[in-house]
């Protein structure tokens, strides 16, 4: 028994020592799936050869233990890495990103950390008091000399016909809105595809 005991903290100990060994501070962690966020996914990654994403979050390790920093439907949050692993890979799958310029990462993840305990926007639009996964990568993502990383575009609530999707129409219909197509914003994928990332192998 106690040989088990201790073959299971080793084996413990190597998947923390694994994830220690991937995930660097302020790295992205991209979730993506074929049938979660399809809403997401499908207005956003409308080239056919790209993974699904649906959500990124930050990695931040506070007292010692990896988290994710995310923006989700109980506002942001810090989820134990973990967690955020095994639920994203029940979904699909998950990419980290890495920033070629490191040298903003500290101040990138502080500005995160500022936004702790923010309600989750689920009408998708800036300069309100409720922030969205990716808004709240934008919002916070600064190179060494404090410029914010990563543009606002155009918002995409379309598939690749240009068709606005039903699930987007039926979303803003109930809080008597348009969809917002156009408007300024951000999304995942939109992240993952810029030139300041690298998406690590798998």
């Amino acid at each position: 028994m106690r040989l088990l005991h201790i073959a299971l903290l080793l084996t413990l100990c190597a998947l923390c020592a694994d994830a220690q060994d991937q995930v660097m501070e302020g790295d992205l962690l991209f979730a993506y799936s074929t049938t979660a966020g399809r809403a997401i996914s499908d207005a956003t990654v409308h080239d056919t050869t790209a993974p699904p994403i649906y959500h990124v979050a930050i990695a931040t390790w506070v007292n010692g233990k990896l988290y994710a920093l995310e923006a989700i439907d109980e506002g942001v949050t810090l989820t134990p890495y973990d967690i955020f692993k095994q639920r994203t890979m029940s979904k699909g799958g998950m990419l980290i990103g890495r920033l070629h310029d490191r040298s903003g990462i500290d101040q990138s993840v502080s500005n995160a950390l500022e936004h702790l305990g923010k309600p989750y926007d689920d009408l998708y639009m800036i300069d309100t008091q409720e922030i969205y996964c990716s808004e709240l990568v934008q919002l916070s993502y600064v190179n060494g000399s404090g410029q914010r990383l990563f543009p606002l575009i155009n918002m995409s609530f379309h598939d690749q016909q240009g068709h606005i999707l039903d699930y987007w129409r039926e979303h803003y219909a109930k809080r008597g809105m348009a969809v917002p197509e156009g408007a300024l914003g951000t999304n995942p994928a939109q992240i993952a595809r810029d030139p300041a990332v690298e998406i690590l192998p798998h």
